[in-house]
């Protein structure tokens, strides 16, 4: 017992970690300063250098508290479990490299994951074993570039090698700065939406930044600001003291890499390489706090040493240093991520079909969930092809739509005069696409369209005429495990009737109607309702069933199956004709859609409230980039609700309607007054005030109502009832 207790007082129980502690850890000791050595070891009392003293043995807790008070026994039991770690667990991409067998080497245990063991030792632990540990960690957007990149060589004939890819496309960039970066690897969130106008990135360098800086280690430093307010000149570039220069020359003035830290210590602290080093861990555990005030009086002593330093400013330094024991990026780390950000704003800007492929199918990664990367991809002029049993595959591929009239004008057409498909049509769509229309592009300056000029020179002329048909896994009801028979099915040729579904595809019936609620059956050239009607029939005939029922053997001696089930289709009556039945309206149609999918790819929700926004007085989305700061009325569906824990209160909203996105804040004392309704309601019509930083818009909401309910004063549509799933789902950290 004792020795299981020692076990947990010493243990690092870090979180992180790919390896567990089994046994007491030498104590940590007190760093002092003291004489160094010159390099023939004799005594320099010109240099400094650390010296560790060890720490008293911790003392074992225990014995009976029979005989105190409560409030002794209490704070007892408190200093027994002090130390304790907060949890065990896995790193999910944590593995040693040995060259003898691992378990020769270091004490093995079964993890609760299946075929799965893990190290009993600590990071800390195999670092001081001199062990060589490695993290590998998938990303989805790679995923999604190595698809993109497959796709556009399939389609287009063009092998687009990223290594060659130019570091100064001024059309990427122009869509970085303008903050049209939904489903660009790094740069998507809000946050980074808002913080792009500000920074406006130019060059790879400055998408280095942008990436590092949206980071819980220079918004706690206080580095955001004061970057963003000296990139844009509205103020000087500053030093806490002359030394900093150079170390924080190419960032003016602010920390934001671990490198920084580091060469703050060696330069300005006085520390050697080894010790920045230290500093260096100390910021990757989230024990950091402890162990950066153990270093803290060295810093402080070795910062005094330089001229013209003072306490409040090695105080302050030492402060800003310290809030990256939350998280700091390494620059390395930082451009590698820049680069693949470069590289997926390159894809979306010029092959947006293929990238919006490879974004679905590397799902779940993201900010955003499908139906926003459906809907921003149409804002881009990319026709998105509805669900279809005779047309998809399981997984969301590339479909030719025919070029857009636009596309056809070449540069007569980048101002946006030929975008209505009516007045201009190009290439007739293909018969069954399952649209009547190719959409039209959004022209406003939160949506980045390349001109002919841009395409002609970086995309393949037929990218444009590539559209996206949407995959049967996303539908609801069917996974994986049936990806190859419907794969298979398909191949062998098309669907004739409902009858051919059941049989063919043997999914359940509910299945089978969402299938049919969707409009994936429509290909058979027969009303939906009629099908829901005929389903039951159908689909009990094929299984042996009657009314949902299963036959009952004649003979359950004998374990003999009723002749019925097993009769093939075409031997039995046809299903029952339907009565006369009302079409699906636009409403129903919608919320079966946004049910059964989580999106439609016809119009987005909004767009069927679009008249009565307009007699409500509401303007869309794209409107509020040329509007004065001021009062405003909004409408839109939320994709996502954020309660940021630094926010002190503040929920932010993104709320977008069929023409763009816009970013709503809620203040503490109206999301107290308002959570109720923000909380249980998708469709949102906000009152509230423009407010306009640079470029960057944001409604400051003074109240919220719901948005069926504003439209039915103003005669507006019923509400699509599938909708309402999707604002749940978009939920983000609500309290």
């Amino acid at each position: 017992m004792y020795k299981r207790l020692a076990w947990l007082r010493a243990g690092r129980g870090t979180g992180y970690g790919a390896e567990r502690v089994t046994g007491p850890r030498p104590a940590e000791g007190n760093i002092r300063g003291g004489i160094g050595t010159d390099r023939l070891g004799r005594p320099d009392p010109h240099s400094s250098v650390a010296r560790v003293e060890p720490a008293p043995a911790p003392q074992p807790r225990g014995g009976s508290t029979a005989g105190m008070s409560d409030w002794e026994r209490w704070l007892e039991f408190c200093a027994r479990i002090d130390g304790f770690p907060r949890h065990l667990s896995i790193h999910s991409g944590g593995m040693l490299v040995t060259r003898a067998p691992l378990i020769d080497i270091a004490p093995l245990e079964r993890a609760t994951m299946k075929d799965r063991v893990v190290v009993q030792f600590d990071k800390r632990d195999v670092e001081e074993l001199k062990l060589i540990k490695l993290d590998l960690l998938g990303l989805g957007m790679l995923a999604a570039i190595d698809e993109t990149v497959q796709l556009i060589e399939h389609d287009c004939g063009t092998c687009v090698v990223l290594d060659s890819i130019p570091e100064q496309v001024p059309e990427v960039f122009d869509m970085l700065r303008a903050a049209d970066t939904v489903g660009v690897f790094q740069v998507e969130s809000r946050a980074q939406m808002q913080t792009l106008p500000k920074s406006r990135p130019g060059s790879l360098d400055d998408l280095v930044v942008e990436v590092a800086i949206i980071r819980p280690g220079p918004i706690q430093g206080n580095a955001v600001h004061p970057y963003l307010r000296r990139k844009q000149g509205l103020e000087p570039v500053t030093y806490l003291h002359p030394s900093l220069e150079p170390v924080l020359r190419d960032s003016m003035g602010v920390i934001l890499y671990q490198e920084q830290v580091m060469r703050i210590a060696i330069e300005v602290a006085g520390f050697s390489p080894a010790e920045s080093d230290g500093f260096r861990r100390a910021m990757g555990t989230w024990r950091s706090t402890r162990e950066m005030e153990k270093l803290h009086q060295r810093f402080h002593d070795g910062c005094l040493r330089q001229p013209g330093m003072t306490e409040e400013i090695a105080e302050e330094l030492f402060r800003q240093v310290a809030a990256f024991a939350s998280f700091g990026f390494a620059k390395s780390h930082a451009a590698a991520f820049a680069r693949t950000a470069y590289e997926s704003a390159f894809l979306k800007l010029f092959y947006p079909a293929q990238f919006l492929v490879g974004l679905i199918n590397a799902q779940p990664m993201g900010f955003y969930p499908v139906e926003v990367l459906v809907n921003d991809a149409k804002r881009h002029g990319v026709a998105v092809l509805p669900v279809d049993l005779n047309a998809s595959g399981y997984r969301t591929t590339t479909e030719w739509v025919g070029r857009p009239g636009w596309a056809l004008a070449g540069a007569a057409g980048d101002d946006g005069s030929l975008d209505d498909e009516t007045a201009h049509p190009g290439e007739p769509l293909p018969e069954g696409s399952g649209i009547e229309a190719r959409p039209r592009p959004v022209r406003s300056a939160a949506c980045v369209m390349p001109g002919a000029a841009a395409r002609d020179r970086w995309a393949a002329e037929s990218a444009v005429g590539w559209g996206v048909r949407l995959g049967l896994g996303l539908v609801k009801g069917i996974g994986e495990q049936h990806e190859e028979l419907l794969d298979r099915e398909r191949e062998r040729g098309p669907y004739r009737s409902l009858a051919d579904v059941v049989e063919r595809t043997g999914l359940p019936e509910e299945t089978i109607e969402r299938l049919i609620r969707v409009g994936a059956l429509d290909s058979l050239g027969r009303p939906r309702r009629e099908l829901l009607w005929q389903l039951r029939e159908v689909a009990g005939s094929a299984r042996g069933r009657v009314d949902g029922k299963a036959l009952r053997t004649a003979a359950r001696a004998g374990g003999r199956r009723s002749k019925a089930a097993g009769r093939p289709l075409d031997l039995r009556l046809p299903a029952t004709d339907a009565p006369d039945l009302p079409p699906i309206s636009e409403p129903e149609r919608l919320g079966d859609a946004y049910a059964v999918v989580g999106l439609d790819a016809r119009r987005q929700a909004v767009s069927l409230f679009r008249d009565a926004l307009e007699r409500l007085g509401a303007v869309p989305n794209a409107a509020l980039a040329e509007r004065r700061p001021g009062p405003v009325r909004i409408g839109g569906l939320v994709v996502t609700r954020q309660h940021p824990m630094t926010a002190r209160g503040t929920v932010f909203l993104a709320l977008e309607d069929e023409t763009g996105m816009v970013n709503v804040t809620l203040w503490p004392d109206t999301w107290a007054r308002l959570r109720g309704v923000v909380r249980r309601h998708a469709l949102l019509l906000v009152d509230g005030d423009l407010q306009r930083d640079a470029s960057v818009v944001n409604i400051v909401a003074r109240e919220v109502v719901p948005l069926t309910t504003a439209a039915e004063s103003v005669d507006g549509p019923e509400s699509p009832s599938g909708v309402r799933q999707l604002g749940y789902a978009g939920m983000r950290r609500l309290g």
